[in-house]
């Protein structure tokens, strides 16, 4: 009986250490409160509430924000159409609808976490005018980290380098669109703690290089290009500062954190995503559930999150490679099937424990891989996901 030949590679958890990442947009506001015995005239009414909202609905062929769309009331809304405008035109000062100043930094927060291609900005100063004890207004400024002429030049790079991508777009629905720009972002974007501008949009397109941050911006920018609505959540992995968007695919929210997706795979010095028969994508945290991504990735509690219950545009299940049980024949097409289209990378999923469990004990430790490859097969690599019960397997030169 031919032995099998086992390259292990460590869990797929390794992917995505990002100390630090998201923390920017956390600790972005700075309040300047300061007292006036008189000051200019108010703005009536009309000048405060007519600013133009955001697109709004894909029923109206437009756009959908999800940061947007959680806010509760049309105070907040109108302070989040207030902001965004003076983010998007640079103004100097804004005069605010609200006096409430505990809601300017959560609002400033959604507004970046809908728009991706507001790269400029790290925060935001809100100065309270004062009669006394009463607040009788308030401004706000944003905190730019570039001058006007360098936001101009970065903003036509910036479509010039996503237009590229978005030009091979592939015809069909949602989730072919959604799989080709999470493949396309990370086969072409290398993962650097420290990378230049690595909390924006920049550090991808203009650079190649970036952290997580980065990553889900600039898939989040792709998605929104692609009419696909999207959002950043910035949360915590192991204690760490980390990034990730949800995306809506068909009507149905998914989260997807194309960090975790970037298989920069190491072992023993070797890196193990450099040959081209190797992975490069992980797909075990692209289309997941609520529950899924909440084994690893926790959410910050401020954001207002759509609850992802749906399976339907989940890699494994799309690409029929989601198990239900540990039958050898349902293994064998699997296999079958990426032979077929020359993947050279097998991938599965197991719907629960007890089924990963009878088939890691089936294809490893029994060796019954050997049964689905060529008889010139000698090597064959591994890894593998326990927490989200996924294999892939691909042959070692």
């Amino acid at each position: 009986m031919k032995k099998l030949s086992l390259v292990f590679l460590p869990a797929l958890l390794a992917f995505g250490l990002c100390a630090g990442c998201g923390q920017a947009e956390k600790t972005a506001g700075v309040s300047d409160t300061t007292a006036a015995s008189a000051f200019a005239q108010e703005k009536t009414e009309e000048d405060v509430h007519t600013d133009a909202a955001p697109k709004v609905h894909e029923e109206q062929g437009e756009l959908f924000y999800c940061g947007y769309g959680s806010l509760s009331t049309q105070e907040e809304q109108a302070l989040y159409r207030q902001i965004l405008r003076s983010l998007q035109n640079r103004e100097e000062e804004t005069e605010l609808s609200t006096l409430d100043q505990e809601l300017v930094e959560p609002v400033f927060m959604t507004v970046l976490a809908d728009h991706p291609e507001i790269f400029y900005a790290d925060g935001y100063s809100c100065t309270s005018y004062q009669l006394g004890e009463e607040v009788r207004k308030l401004t706000f400024t944003g905190s730019y980290t570039m001058d006007e002429p360098e936001i101009v030049r970065r903003t036509g790079l910036l479509e010039e380098a996503a237009g590229r991508w978005l030009a091979g777009l592939p015809d069909g629905g949602d989730y072919e669109k959604a799989r080709y720009l999470y493949e396309t972002l990370i086969l072409h974007t290398e993962y650097q703690q420290g990378a230049q501008d690595s909390q924006n949009i920049c550090s991808v397109f203009l650079n190649g290089r970036s952290v997580c941050q980065g990553y889900a911006k600039a898939l989040q920018l792709l998605y929104q290009e692609a009419q696909i609505a999207s959002m950043l959540v910035t949360g915590e992995v192991n204690g760490q500062g980390h990034a990730w968007i949800v995306a809506q695919l068909d009507g149905e929210w998914y989260h997807v954190d194309p960090t975790w997706g970037d298989a920069s795979w190491q072992q023993d010095g070797r890196d193990f995503a450099a040959a081209q028969e190797r992975p490069s994508v992980n797909y075990d945290y692209f289309c997941v559930t609520t529950e899924q991504i909440g084994q690893t990735h926790e959410p910050d509690a401020w954001q207002r999150l759509p609850d992802c219950t749906a399976v339907e545009d989940n890699y494994y299940r799309r690409e029929g490679a989601y198990l239900e049980d540990a039958n050898p024949q349902r293994i064998g097409e699997i296999f079958a099937r990426a032979q077929e289209g020359n993947a050279g990378i097998v991938r599965m999923q197991c719907a629960d424990d007890p089924v990963y469990e009878e088939v890691y004990r089936f294809l490893i430790l029994e060796q019954g891989i050997f049964s689905y490859l060529p008889d010139t097969a000698g090597s064959v690599a591994y890894a593998d996901n326990p927490g989200q019960r996924t294999l892939c397997f691909w042959l070692e030169p």
